[in-house]
């Protein structure tokens, strides 16, 4: 039996330490440095010395900081209900049994393909206040000039409906996976029992699936917080400082004549927001599940 289990670990040694070899470089190396860093102040270019906590202390009083988080609080806001719910309505039309339901499964996936910045580049299109379709059919069909990447508030929405339109395809293969899970002798029960649709929608399906919602709700939460390319590609943080997203001040400060440390420090303090946010969630599914 010994010899058995060493035969096995001798067979699985070289690949498993080829992915240890791929974790450590590419994973382990880069977040260990990116921690010592935050206790460092200077530039790669001139050298880093020792800072201590100082970066911390400036992270916790930087007005600008708080203005980015905020408005990543408001994108996710907008955006994380808006995909849940259009998402978990997408994956119940697809779960149904309607004609050509592959050609509409394809055609609601298509926009989870492109790449970010594609889907950004499309929308400014659209959006170009001299001659976007989009802009020039709300100003013509309805009187309304909408400063649309001019106006911060506005922007942000903007930027988290874009989001939702184009990972809502992605999300709805996952909920249509989860409502086609559900036990059809449970369904067939309850319409025997005299429940119509709305009831056994409500009663029986959305409660079957709220651990695949709250696995969603998990990643869609994490994912805004770092939504970076869309501020990019649309907006570059305008106008002013409107349209800072965390990821945008973190990249500023990297890349743009600030701090590789301070730019180190929001990271890691970002990492820590996304982990408290997993771990509640992960938290509620687990006492979900004891009590079921």
């Amino acid at each position: 039996m010994i010899s058995r289990r060493l035969r096995e670990t001798a067979v699985a040694g070289p690949f498993l330490s080829v992915k240890g070899l791929v974790f450590g470089l590419f994973i382990l190396v880069p977040f260990v440095y990116t921690f010592i860093l935050t206790f460092q102040r200077g530039s790669l270019l001139t050298g880093m010395r020792w800072g201590g906590l100082s970066n911390y202390r400036t992270v916790v009083t930087d007005t600008l900081f708080r203005d980015a988080l905020k408005n990543t609080l408001l994108f996710m806001l907008v955006c994380t209900p808006v995909t849940l719910v259009v998402s978990a309505a997408v994956g119940l039309l697809l779960s149904s049994s309607l004609r050509g339901m592959a050609v509409h499964r394809a055609l609601i996936y298509l926009p989870s393909l492109l790449s970010v910045v594609a889907t950004g580049l499309i929308w400014k299109v659209l959006l170009d206040p001299e001659q976007g379709p989009l802009h020039l059919l709300m100003l013509r069909g309805f009187g309304l000039d909408v400063p649309w990447l001019t106006n911060g508030t506005v922007a942000i929405v903007l930027l988290a409906f874009i989001t939702a339109w184009s990972t809502c395809g992605f999300y709805g293969l996952v909920f249509m996976a989860a409502f086609n899970g559900i036990d059809t002798e449970l369904l067939e029960a309850a319409r025997i029992d005299g429940a119509g649709p709305w009831q056994v929608l409500v009663q029986i399906k959305l409660p079957l699936i709220q651990p695949v919602a709250q696995v969603v709700l998990a990643l869609l939460t994490i994912n805004c917080v770092q939504v970076f390319d869309l501020v990019f590609v649309l907006t570059n943080g305008a106008p002013g400082t409107a349209t800072y997203t965390a990821m945008w001040y973190v990249y500023q400060n990297a890349f743009n004549g600030g701090s590789v440390a301070y730019a180190a420090t929001m990271s890691v303090m970002l990492l820590i927001l996304t982990a408290l946010i997993s771990a509640l969630f992960l938290a509620r599914r687990t006492g979900a599940d004891a009590d079921a």
